[in-house]
C-alpha cells in the first residue's frame, strides 16, 4: 500500500490481536492449504497481508510477499522475524502447530513487487529461491532498488536480495522440480513488477498492490494507470474464463484489507470506480505534494474504493 503518512490507518474487521509480548505476526486459515498472515501493527501502519501455501507433499511452502520486517509499534513484542513466526508459533487454525515446524518445508518467496512493506524480511529467506516479475528487469535492478522500494524516501536500509525474473503465466515449480498449482502472471500498473498468483486448484487470485478494499489503491509517481486499466481487464477476462471452465467462484486477496472476496465482483467494481474518476464522476477530495508530484485523493461514497496517485497519472490516462 505504501501509504507513508498519507491517510489514517485503517483497521479490517477481521483483525484479532494476539495477547501482549508474543509475536508481531498473526495467521489464520484462508483454505485447506493456504493461511493468511497478517503484521497487525507495523510501525509504518501499512498492516500488510503475507500469504502462505503449504504443500505438504511436495515438502514446500510458498510464501507471498514477507511483509515490513517485524517492526512492530509495540516494542515488547518478542517475535519480530517472519521466519521464525512460521517456524516455531503454533497456530490454533493449524491444530496449534507452527505452519513450518522446524524448517522442515523449503521456502519459495514470491513478491507481489518490490516496495517495502513487501520485502523487509526478504533477507530472511537468502538461502530460498526469490520469483519477481521479469516484467520491467529495469526497474529492479539493484541500484535503483533504493529509490523503488520507497525505502530511501523512508530512510530505512533496503534489503539486498537476488531475484529469479519469471515470465508472464510461469508455473511454479516445487523445490524438487515438480509441478505446483501456482502461475504468476505480469500485472503492472501499480509498479511496473507488479504481478498476481493464482493457485488453480484452490481458484484463489492474489493480486498484491494491484487494488484493495478500503483504504486508498495508492499509486507511485513509478506505476501508471493506463497499465493498470489494462491488467484489470485482462484479470477480468481471466477470471471470467477460469469461472466458466471450473463452474465454481474465484476468489481475490490483495496485499492490504481484502482477501477470500468474490473476484469478478471486486475487480468490476474497483475498474467502476476508477472509470468514475477518468470521466470527471469523482471530485478531488485532497490535493498535496508528494516526491515532488501534485498528488490528489479520490473517496467514493461509501468509501469502499478511494485512490491516491500522481494527478499527471490520472491526466495521462484521461487523454
Amino acid at each position: 500500500m505504501c501509504r507513508l503518512e498519507d491517510v489514517p490507518s485503517v483497521h479490517t474487521a477481521q483483525a484479532v490481536t494476539p495477547s501482549p509480548n508474543s509475536s508481531a505476526f498473526i495467521a489464520s486459515r484462508l483454505t485447506p492449504t493456504t493461511f493468511l498472515i497478517k503484521e497487525y501493527d507495523d510501525i509504518y501502519s501499512e498492516k500488510p497481508h503475507i500469504y502462505a501455501k503449504l504443500i505438504q507433499q511436495l515438502s514446500t511452502i510458498i510464501i507471498l510477499d514477507t511483509g515490513c520486517g517485524g517492526h512492530s509499534s509495540n516494542p515488547d513484542v518478542e517475535i519480530k522475524e517472519l521466519r521464525e513466526f512460521l517456524e516455531t508459533v503454533g497456530i490454533e487454525d493449524n491444530g496449534g502447530r507452527p505452519l513450518n515446524e522446524g524448517g522442515r518445508m523449503k521456502y519459495i518467496i514470491i513478491l507481489s513487487h518490490c516496495h517495502y512493506d513487501h520485502i523487509l524480511a526478504v533477507e530472511q529467506f537468502s538461502d530460498s529461491m526469490i520469483l519477481a516479475s521479469g516484467y520491467s528487469p529495469e526497474f529492479l535492478r539493484p541500484s535503483r532498488l533504493p529509490v523503488h522500494s520507497l525505502c530511501q524516501e523512508l530512510g530505512i536500509e533496503t534489503p539486498s536480495y537476488s531475484p529469479t525474473l519469471v515470465d508472464h503465466m510461469h508455473q511454479v515449480l516445487s523445490s524438487d522440480g515438480k509441478k505446483t498449482s501456482i502461475t504468476i502472471m505480469h500485472t503492472p500498473g501499480h509498479t511496473p513488477d507488479e504481478l498476481a498468483v493464482y493457485d488453480g486448484d484452490e481458484k484463489m487470485l492474489y493480486v498484491g498492490d494491484t487494488l484493495y478494499e478500503n483504504a486508498p489503491i495508492i499509486f507511485p509517481k513509478e506505476g501508471s494507470i493506463i497499465d493498470w486499466m489494462e491488467t484489470i481487464d485482462e484479470l477480468i477476462s481471466f477470471v471470467g474464463d477460469q469461472e466458466s471452465q471450473n463452474g465454481s467462484v474465484v476468489r481475490i486477496n490483495a496485499g492490504h484489507e481484502t482477501a477470500a472476496q468474490p473476484a469478478l465482483e471486486v475487480l468490476t467494481a474497483t475498474k467502476a470506480f476508477m472509470e468514475d474518476v477518468l470521466r470527471g464522476r469523482e471530485a478531488v477530495q485532497r490535493r498535496w505534494t508528494k516526491r515532488g508530484e501534485e498528488t490528489v485523493m479520490y473517496e467514493q461514497d461509501g468509501k469502499r474504493f478511494s485512490l491516491i496517485c500522481p494527478e499527471r497519472l490520472v491526466v495521462e490516462a484521461r487523454r
